[in-house]
């Protein structure tokens, strides 16, 4: 299997896309720079640039036994600008879009649905960015060898 095609990248990368395709952020899988005017979207790390900024980082939360049926958590750290009001507008929108959110494909994954589980402000950063964490909850199927249905 080639990097990226595991079911959690393409969920994620799936996600990415569905943010910038809501005008949320911009998703440059291919690594190109981002403009300092945009709000990147990127996979688990957490560039300097540009300010605005959301991090997309997958951690698991449960299964059925037996059953394709999994919840994905992903959390979505947020950085806006020296104005707090930046990050929860950033927050606000990608709210209005995934809580609730149902019948989606990404990546080519079913996903059930989507709610925002938990979320906090994590303060400024080293240059006065304020910054928060989202913890969203996916739905989704994810069929293996062992669970089909």
């Amino acid at each position: 299997m080639a990097i990226g095609e595991g079911w959690t990248a393409r969920l994620l990368t799936g996600l990415a896309e569905h943010l910038a395709a809501a005008g949320i952020g911009a998703w440059r899988p291919d690594g190109s720079p981002y403009r300092a005017a945009e709000t990147a979207i990127v996979y688990r790390s957490i560039p300097p640039a540009p300010d605005r900024l959301i991090t997309l980082a997958p951690y698991p939360v449960t299964g059925q036994p037996g059953l394709a049926d999994v919840v994905q958590a992903v959390q979505i750290r947020l950085r806006g600008t020296a104005d707090p009001r930046a990050c929860d507008d950033l927050a606000d929108a990608i709210y209005n879009l995934l809580d609730g959110a149902s019948g989606l494909r990404w990546g080519g994954i079913a996903v059930v649905q989507v709610y925002r589980q938990s979320h906090t402000s994590l303060g400024q950063d080293g240059t006065g960015r304020w910054e928060r964490s989202e913890n969203y909850y996916v739905a989704a199927m994810r069929p293996t060898s062992n669970n089909t249905d």
